[in-house]
Formats: structure tokens, C-alpha cells, sequence
């Protein structure tokens, strides 16, 4: 049933064998701390992290068996094992066929590597650990225990290495030209299926991978006026576009969000745009090492308050970011800036700033920029004019 492990080699992958293991072994201390021998590590994001292995389909179930000792050992569905001898520097793994189950191959290798009696992490927080594996798992181990594990990965995912960095600031890049093409794009009479077409077009060809979420393009208000997808609105004089986009390479994300005026900003767009604009300023400016994410959060949340929009900011002011996979290039899961939030910004983390509101009256109004934290500040990733564009 178990693959024939293929020999570790060094390459190409994104970054060093070293790196990955140095990843892995973070992870295996996470486990000794919470005393367990195994985990099964079931996220997308957190397979790739530590593995280099993706593929296009997330609907199948998928695991990587990480014990406290001893190789990984992937269980998945066995048309996805191409990728992993070709992708990832782990080669160990049980495939899954079409017409097989995977709670039986799982359980199969956790015994062959004795977890009968072990104690197995799970990701309780992951939503690709559907709830008939998991009751599966505790009644075929009986002898086991199963305790919750999340936030072993992710923490380690926190702070980037400089190699991931490089990447986040290339995605950066692409984006920041996705956006310029799609705001090149704005004038009356066009559509938003346009301006994503233009954003995404740019984005792609100048050297991004697969995205792990569509580019947002919304024009004017909606009704109900909450609603913030593309969908091929006519764009109208008099009224604003906003939008928000990602390139991505290796997986990693630089995303940022801007609000166009299309003809002459009205007072009430000119007003909200203001205020956005002085919070992400402000954000930006609290921000640093030793600050906690809530400082930062409410350096914003503060001013918006003040200036009487407070009730129409229903976001967190900011998230990790780093490995996205779709349906999001977020990682919220590893770190928020959001209110009353006491932990800190340590250097080599990355964060998306993105303090926007829902105006009834105008529509989404916002502005954000990805950011890291350097040892004596930040350094701004996305290089692009931090003002309200008008396009006529």
C-alpha cells in the first residue's frame, strides 16, 4: 500500500532543502511541547509550506502525516502524486484511488507507523479536515488520542525568511502593474469584467502564477449595498471604482486596494476618500517592531471613529500574508491586526493594511498596502500613488 520512498533530492524547489527542514523541525518541537508523536496536517497552505507540494484541485481530502520522528509521509489522491515527486523534497506517501477511501488509507499508514496508542495533533481550526474523517479516525484508534494542534504551523509561517520575503516583494510588483492596467482601463462606458480582465491579464503575463483569488472590482454602490463582487457593472460617470488584486509567485501574495474616482470625485466620495487615506497613513505610521497588532489597529480604527465612519468599518485593519492558495491570499489563520489583539510585530513578518468602509451613499472606499516589518520599522512592498486616482 505504501509508496517506495524515491530519494530526497535537492532541487529546484523554492527554497533549500535546509530551509524546509529547518521548517519541519520547528513543527516537530511544537509537538513535543504539547506531548504528541504525530500530525496530520491537512491544510493546503500548510502542506505546501512545509513540502513544496500543491496542486490544482483542493476538493479531495488530503494529509501529510508528520511524525515527532521519522519522514513524513503524505496520504492523497493518487493522480496528485505526479506532484509530489516532482514538486516536493518529501517523497514518502500512500496514493489514494479514485475508487478507494481515504479514512481507510489514513488509518492504514498511522498504524504501520504505530499511532495506534499515539498521540495524533489534528488541525482543529483547518476547514480541509472534514468531520466524517475525524470521527472516522477516533473510531478505527480507539487507542489513541486525538487533541487539537492548530497554531503549529502557523506560527511558524509568522515570520519569513528572506527568501520569502524576495517573493512577496515580486508578487508585490506584479500587482501593483496588475492595478495600474486596470485603473488605466476606468472611463464611463466600460465594465468591471474589464478592469478585472485588464488586472488580471497584466498580472499574468508580466510573471505570476495561478492567483489565489480573483481580482475584486466593484463600481458605485450596490443594493444592498454590502455586496462587494465583480460583476460586469457598466461603470458610470460621477462615481467610484474599487478594487483590490494579487499576483502571486511560489504561492506567495503582495495584494493591494484602491479607490478611483471616475470624473469628479463627489464631496462625499472626496470626504471618505480623505479619511481612508489619513488611516492607512496613520496605520502605517504606528506600525513597527515591539508594536502589538491592536496599537496598530486602533491607530487607524481611532481616526475613522472620530470622523464619524466608525460604523461603516466592519474589517479587521490588517492580516498576514505570505502562502495563499484559493479561495484566499490571506492569512488571517497566522496573525490579525484587529482590535484589543496583544500580540507583537516582530521583524520578517509580512502584513496586508487594508482599512476600508461600505458607504451606502459612494460604495466601498479604501486603500491598503503590503508591508513588512524591518528591525528599526517597516518597508512598503506595494510602490504605487496613495491618493484618490481620477479617471475620466
Amino acid at each position: 500500500m505504501v509508496a517506495k520512498a524515491r530519494k530526497k533530492e535537492e532541487g529546484p524547489y523554492p527554497f533549500s532543502v535546509e530551509e524546509y527542514e529547518s521548517r519541519l523541525k520547528r513543527v516537530r518541537d511544537g509537538l513535543q511541547e504539547i506531548r504528541a508523536d504525530f500530525l496530520l496536517v491537512t491544510s493546503s497552505v500548510d502542506i505546501f509550506y512545509l513540502s513544496n507540494f500543491q496542486n490544482s484541485g483542493q476538493e479531495a481530502f488530503q494529509c501529510l502525516i508528520v511524525p515527532v520522528d521519522g519522514p513524513p509521509h503524505f496520504v492523497l489522491r493518487r493522480l496528485y502524486f505526479t506532484a509530489v515527486y516532482g514538486l516536493s523534497w518529501i517523497k514518502d506517501g500512500t496514493p489514494v484511488p479514485d475508487t478507494g477511501e481515504h479514512l481507510d488509507v489514513l488509518v492504514a499508514c498511522l498504524r504501520q507507523m504505530g499511532a495506534d496508542r499515539a498521540r495524533i495533533g489534528y488541525q482543529d481550526r483547518s476547514l480541509s479536515l472534514p468531520p466524517a474523517i475525524l470521527d472516522g479516525l477516533r473510531k478505527a484508534l480507539p487507542e489513541a488520542s486525538l487533541v487539537p494542534a492548530s497554531g503549529l504551523v502557523e506560527r511558524c509561517r509568522a515570520i519569513k525568511s528572506p527568501a520569502e520575503i524576495s517573493y512577496i516583494r515580486r508578487a508585490a510588483d506584479l500587482s501593483v502593474k496588475g492595478m495600474e492596467a486596470g485603473i488605466a482601463e476606468i472611463r464611463p462606458g466600460a465594465d468591471e469584467n474589464q478592469v478585472a480582465a485588464a488586472v488580471y491579464d497584466t498580472m499574468v503575463r508580466a510573471g505570476s502564477e495561478y492567483v489565489s483569488a480573483q481580482p475584486i472590482v466593484v463600481s458605485g454602490s450596490r443594493s444592498p449595498p454590502y455586496r462587494c463582487v465583480t460583476e460586469g457593472r457598466v461603470i458610470q460617470d460621477g462615481e467610484s471604482v474599487w478594487f483590490e488584486a494579487s499576483a502571486s509567485v511560489h504561492r506567495y501574495g503582495g495584494p493591494i486596494m484602491r479607490t478611483i474616482s471616475v470624473g469628479e470625485p463627489s464631496a462625499d466620495l472626496k470626504k471618505a476618500s480623505d479619511v481612508m487615506l489619513e488611516a492607512l497613513d496613520r496605520l502605517l505610521d504606528a506600525a513597527g517592531p515591539g508594536v502589538t497588532a491592536g496599537e496598530v489597529d486602533r491607530a487607524a480604527r481611532s481616526f475613522v471613529e472620530e470622523r464619524g465612519y466608525g460604523q461603516y468599518w466592519l474589517h479587521r485593519s490588517g492580516y498576514s500574508v505570505g502562502v495563499g492558495f484559493p479561495p484566499s491570499w490571506t492569512e488571517g489563520e497566522v496573525m490579525d491586526l484587529k482590535p484589543g489583539d496583544r500580540r507583537l510585530l516582530l521583524p520578517g513578518m509580512v502584513f496586508h493594511s487594508v482599512p476600508w468602509i461600505l458607504l451606502p451613499s459612494v460604495g466601498a472606499v479604501g486603500n491598503s498596502e503590503t508591508w513588512t516589518v524591518t528591525d528599526d520599522g517597516i518597508e512598503v512592498l506595494t510602490d504605487t500613488p496613495r491618493e484618490l486616482r481620477i479617471r475620466r
